[in-house]
């Protein structure tokens, strides 16, 4: 009887990672691909009222991106406690709902000063109730449906099929860009979270134990007040972050943001065509090849974790990805700049999915839920998300000031600083454990 349970509960936990990986490879090709389209859509929208207006709609979507980073980060904990008392996936379809209206409006609307508008209130929103929450809750729900020893190769699946998705995106946005125009593209992508909707409503289970039949039972409330009585009624901020252990793990994986390429990707631009005299078509390979290396990264990942361990899959991945921001810093041609793909391959982000694991199983130890953490994380991720891009930004511009200069600091600046950081997360990983064990 045991075995069948067993059986039928794997068969289970299969089908709830095969639909939540379809969902998220499609929620990701989709805003990979309107991430391109943007940039496009709202050029050729202020092209008409002149060149001032041109850098005004480009400029104003940093500042979008800043002010959606700060939505997101006083939202996030609001969705993680709605989550725990409404369920996991009503809030999972909430999030694709926002980016269906917001792109929809952008392609409709053909006013211009309107549309750009739109466009950056779009950009706005995907940071605050679109994609990146969405993956978020995606990670919630992996936490509820597997033990703490599977988590970690479920996550990296989960960012596998993601990658893929930004494969997919890439080219397809490039290719249909150049065929049918942006606006068209916006009105593909702005389908493409509609059906995943209708997809996951139909076939995604509810992950959250104490939501029965679609509804809360009456022990979620009150297993919620005990949980904030056992706190003391301290926030969870308070809670998790006045803990040695949460603290340096909500750290290394805050520090994760910088390693990701989309912050990076105006300042990739312009350092391959000062360096390596490369135009958007090679760039845009470059950042495919980048996907692709996550991709194929995190499709090894259970293998790895099984041969190093965790505690040592984390080390490798922190080590090699400093080995391949320094490669890709002093690359000095086009073959140079592309090997540092192999070790980011296995590097990257892999080592978050150990350490999410790892603060979500210290943040139930605590006394809080998992969508109350879940909350916190992504607003610590947030608060990188806004500081990313100025980092690259201002390193870049000074960098260029001081070209031809004595010690004047290396073009390659943006990538040696993702060096560091990715051993400062080594170091922050390692300090995790001593508290732990101490």
């Amino acid at each position: 009887m045991k075995g069948r349970n067993a059986a039928a509960s794997a068969a289970e936990s299969q089908h709830f990672m095969l639909v939540l990986r379809a969902t998220a490879s499609a929620i990701s090709c989709a805003g990979i691909a309107t991430l391109q389209a943007r940039q496009l859509l709202i050029t050729q929208t202020a092209a008409p009222l002149g060149d001032a207006a041109v850098v005004q709609a480009t400029s104003g979507l940093a500042t979008a991106y800043s002010l959606g980073s700060v939505a997101e980060f006083f939202l996030s904990p609001v969705f993680g406690k709605m989550s725990d008392r409404f369920g996991r996936k009503p809030i999972l379809l909430f999030f694709m709902i926002g980016p269906a209206i917001m792109r929809t409006l952008c392609a409709l609307v053909e006013q211009p000063v309107a549309r750009i508008r739109l466009l950056w209130l779009d950009f706005a929103s995907a940071r605050a109730i679109g994609i990146q929450p969405f993956l978020g809750m995606c990670g919630t729900m992996i936490t509820d449906a597997f033990s703490v020893d599977a988590q970690p190769a479920e996550r990296a699946r989960l960012a596998a099929s993601t990658a893929f998705g930004n494969i997919i995106g890439n080219y397809a946005s490039g290719w249909w860009n150049s065929r049918a125009g942006p606006r068209s593209t916006y009105l593909y992508t702005a389908a493409a979270p509609l059906f995943s909707l209708l997809f996951a409503a139909a076939f995604l289970p509810e992950t959250n134990p104490e939501i029965k039949d679609g509804w809360p039972s009456k022990q979620n409330g009150q297993s919620s007040e005990g949980a904030v009585a056992k706190s003391g009624k301290k926030s969870a901020y308070a809670t998790l972050l006045l803990d040695p252990e949460c603290f340096l793990i909500g750290g290394a994986l805050g520090l994760y943001e910088f390693l990701n390429y989309a912050p990076m990707n105006s300042v990739a631009i312009l350092f391959m065509k000062e360096r390596h005299n490369w135009g958007p078509l090679e760039a845009g390979r470059f950042a495919s090849g980048h996907a692709l290396a996550g991709f194929c990264g995190n499709m090894l990942a259970g293998r790895l974790l099984q041969f190093l361990g965790k505690r040592l899959y984390v080390t490798v991945t922190n080590l090699l990805t400093s080995v391949a921001y320094i490669t890709w810093a002093v690359s000095k041609t086009g073959p140079g700049l592309v090997s540092c793909l192999l070790p980011l391959t296995f590097g990257g982000t892999g080592g978050a999915t150990v350490l999410v694991t790892r603060f979500m199983q210290r943040a139930v130890q605590l006394g809080l839920s998992p969508g109350e953490a879940m909350g916190v994380r992504s607003a610590i991720g947030a608060v990188a998300r806004m500081a990313a891009p100025q980092l690259f930004t201002r390193l870049w511009l000074r960098a260029m000031a001081q070209k031809g200069q004595p010690r004047a600091l290396p073009l390659g600046a943006p990538m040696l600083a993702v060096a560091a950081i990715a051993l400062i997360q080594e170091l922050l990983h390692q300090s995790s454990l001593l508290v732990r064990s101490s």
